[in-house]
């Protein structure tokens, strides 16, 4: 066997192998490759993208909750000021229990309020023995809020139970109730207080999410002109090529040993 024939051999090898790889590279396999790889990018994309609106509508319902909360305990307030207008200005009555019954409107209007505030036919200020949920809960994909349900009209039937079973004709029993629905009023502020805190972490947490949603935006804006399939092929054809090259040098190598073996 002379040289030339094994150069030949070489040759052909070298051309064989780069016919193969163009046949691959324009083969099913990789435009599936190609396929596979867009349509992987679309589905992160759109996961994400879903993810992402779920989350500010979560928030969003939160906040929702929030201020229909802090506009009932505002609400709330006005008949606590009421009462203790009335109270303070009770010197104008000659028989001060006449108080009681105008109080007591303002502690059902108070409760009214309170069982009337709901969000999706959930109550969200007051709770009764049949509530299993205690806590308002917004939940999103990295993250959960939570605050404690009040009871609201607890402070109502306090001050009632105290202002009819006292005497108000009596300066000291007077005083007593009060006191008692300037604490209870002080005790609507902090719960007023607590949903304002809640609510600045929802904002928060909302407008941190709609940053991350343009900037998706911004990125898949940018990505979407870019052959991602392509990358992923080129990627591929390149691991091809070297592959051939090694197969093919491997080969030489093996011609080259039988010809010094013939040639000794």
């Amino acid at each position: 066997m002379d040289i030339n024939s094994i150069n030949n051999n070489i040759s052909t090898l070298n051309t064989s192998s780069s016919l193969n790889l163009d046949k691959i590279s324009s083969s099913k396999s990789v435009n599936k490759i190609s396929e596979d790889s867009t349509n992987l990018y679309i589905n992160e994309y759109n996961k994400k993208r879903d993810e992402l609106s779920l989350n500010v509508q979560s928030l969003n319902e939160g906040i929702a909750i929030t201020k229909i909360a802090q506009n009932s305990i505002e609400k709330q307030q006005e008949y606590l000021t009421n009462i203790q207008t009335k109270l303070e200005n009770s010197d104008s009555y000659e028989n001060k229990n006449d108080l009681k019954q105008s109080i007591n409107e303002d502690l059902r209007s108070f409760n009214q309020v309170a069982y009337e505030t709901k969000f999706k036919k959930e109550n969200i200020i007051a709770t009764d023995y049949y509530d299993d949920k205690k806590t308002i809960d917004i939940n999103t994909k990295s993250a959960n809020f939570s605050i404690e349900k009040p009871n609201t009209p607890t402070y109502a039937n306090e001050i009632f139970e105290l202002s009819n079973n006292s005497d108000l004709n009596d300066s000291t029993a007077l005083q007593e109730v009060a006191n008692k629905v300037r604490t209870s009023s002080n005790q609507l502020k902090n719960t007023y207080d607590e949903f304002t805190e809640f609510g600045n972490k929802l904002e928060y947490g909302a407008r941190e999410t709609i940053k991350d949603q343009v900037n998706l935006y911004n990125e898949n804006k940018i990505n979407k002109d870019r052959n991602f399939g392509k990358e992923s092929t080129d990627f591929s054809k390149t691991n091809v090529n070297a592959n051939m090259g090694y197969l093919a040098a491997s080969q030489a190598n093996i011609i080259q040993e039988q010809s010094v073996r013939l040639l000794s």
